[in-house]
């Protein structure tokens, strides 16, 4: 995974805290929000959450998705530092939980823009171009180990 700096790190770290205690359901609501906005920017993406089959078994799919969502996330970035071999390994075991699930890798793209809006709808005003950059470079290294995994 491409190194990342410490204040990169820091920004995002500090952006997702705030965001995150901002909401006693914070993974579940955060997760929906980002689950909905990832629908509305690839409606393929439906297909892995099981909207293909029905819409109560989907939103039952998603439901659970969306909170396994945030929950990855804030474990991902909780790891993000010095030990580069242990986020590698657990960033590994969710691209192939990824690939099982059928997930595109043409889908990570819009799940960055979908994190984003989330964060910022959380944060309730727009990200700074530096937080902007530093949730980029970090999304951007942490879905290129996962879809490594992927396409292997």
């Amino acid at each position: 995974m491409k190194e990342l700096g410490y204040s990169t790190i820091s920004i995002v770290l500090e952006t997702w805290d705030t965001a995150k205690f901002s909401a006693k359901n914070f993974e579940e609501e955060f997760g929906r929000l980002a689950v909905k906005r990832l629908f509305e920017l690839q409606p393929r993406a439906k297909q892995v959450f099981g909207y293909d089959k029905s819409e109560e078994e989907g939103k039952a799919h998603a439901d659970v998705h969306a909170r396994a969502f945030a929950g990855v996330f804030d474990s991902v970035f909780q790891m993000l530092g010095p030990d580069q071999e242990f986020i590698e390994e657990m960033l590994a075991q969710i691209g192939k939980r990824h690939k099982k699930m059928g997930v595109n890798p043409s889908f990570f793209p819009y799940m960055g823009q979908a994190l984003m809006y989330s964060l910022e709808k959380y944060l309730s005003r727009k990200l700074s171009d530096r937080e902007t950059e530093a949730w980029e470079e970090v999304f951007d290294a942490i879905s290129g180990e996962i879809v490594r995994q992927i396409l292997l």
